[in-house]
């Protein structure tokens, strides 16, 4: 089994900026930039293109980040789904209602 990783540095390698995100980055320095030209000329195309291409790169971020997570979450379902595979079926049925009971008095 893995060494386990405090919570912190779980939500760290899948949210904090790293060499992928290279392109968003550009484009957001780039999207201020051009606003701050558009706000110096008085320029609203320039304003508006430039917010544009800001809000471009937070959803080119997201989008990466988000499939970064999903990545994360398929592989850990398809972990805990191998191991309950490996289980007899009373052993499985015990597991299953146990993370149930849980899940039901976490959320309330």
């Amino acid at each position: 089994m893995e060494p386990t990783k405090d919570r912190a540095t779980k939500w760290q390698d899948t949210f904090v900026p790293d060499g992928g995100d290279v392109p968003a980055a550009a484009l957001g320095v780039g999207g201020i930039i051009v606003f701050a030209v558009g706000m110096a000329r008085g320029s609203t195309f320039l304003r508006a293109a430039g917010l544009i291409a800001a809000a471009g790169a937070f959803g080119l971020f997201a989008r990466r980040k988000r499939a970064a997570r999903r990545a994360k979450i398929d592989e850990a379902e398809s972990h805990i789904r191998s191991e309950l595979d490996d289980l007899d079926p009373v052993a499985r049925a015990q597991v299953l209602a146990d993370i149930a009971r849980s899940g039901l008095h976490g959320s309330s």
